[in-house]
């Protein structure tokens, strides 16, 4: 099991902001920003809409200190849903299909980091630590260095005692050719991590193992079976 120890370390908080991303000064590097404005740039042409863009920002793993080999760089694109219709829910469901569709086809990386474009309602609140303002090149949430310690055989254990459940509702649904049993183990997975995040925030033991679960396949197996399954249950 060394290797999920090394990957629950992987994801332990650093001194540092990533000096891929980050001067020493914590403004983000003009190569990099400039090509994250290109690729803004390409992302509007793709939409096929006209729409007003009022911040791009940076936030998540890379706007902070926990980034780890997995994380992308989370590029939000602010905007205001109801410029573009309003039929209610409308905007969110275009956004969200564009976008989709978008980090589907694109494998874009800056120096090796991939490049996750996300349209946010301007009306939605900032949830991260973390938020950079790529248009302004300042900190809107600066974000702080962690000072939780992490109990790495806590989370082990934790993500051992998950695993052997999900593996067991994975070959029961097999067994059963029943989605319903990966969706409760899903919503399982999210009432895990909810809670941790409630209670521990971002390094919370749950949390934690929830990254571990992402990071090792686990959770697009749960996917990729889900949707498989409900596949078969409708065809003939």
């Amino acid at each position: 099991m060394a290797s999920i120890n090394q990957k629950i370390k992987q994801h332990l908080p650093h001194e540092n902001l990533s000096s891929k991303l980050w001067d020493r000064d914590k403004k983000l590097k003009s190569e990099v920003k400039k090509k994250l404005l290109s690729i803004v740039d390409m992302f509007e042409e793709y939409l096929g809409v006209s729409i007003d863009i009022e911040d791009i920002t940076i936030t998540g793993s890379y706007a902070n200190y926990n980034y780890t080999p997995y994380s992308d760089i989370d590029l939000h694109l602010i905007v205001n849903f109801n410029n573009l219709t309003r039929v209610k829910d409308l905007s969110k469901e275009f956004y969200s299909a564009k976008k989709s569709l978008w980090n589907d086809k694109h494998d874009i990386k800056i120096k090796g980091i991939e490049v996750e474009i996300y349209p946010q309602s301007k009306d939605e609140p900032h949830k991260s630590s973390g938020v950079y303002s790529v248009q302004n090149d300042s900190w809107i949430v600066e974000p702080k260095k962690f000072k939780t310690e992490v109990d790495v055989q806590n989370v082990r254990d934790k993500f051992l005692k998950i695993k052997v459940d999900l593996d067991s509702a994975i070959s029961d649904a097999k067994k059963e050719k029943d989605h319903k049993q990966i969706e409760r183990a899903l919503k399982k997975v999210r009432k895990m991590r909810k809670s941790g995040l409630e209670k521990g925030g971002e390094l919370s033991e749950e949390n934690l193992v929830y990254k571990i679960l992402r990071a090792e396949g686990i959770l697009q197996k749960l996917f990729d079976l889900k949707f498989d399954l409900i596949s078969k249950k409708y065809s003939i």
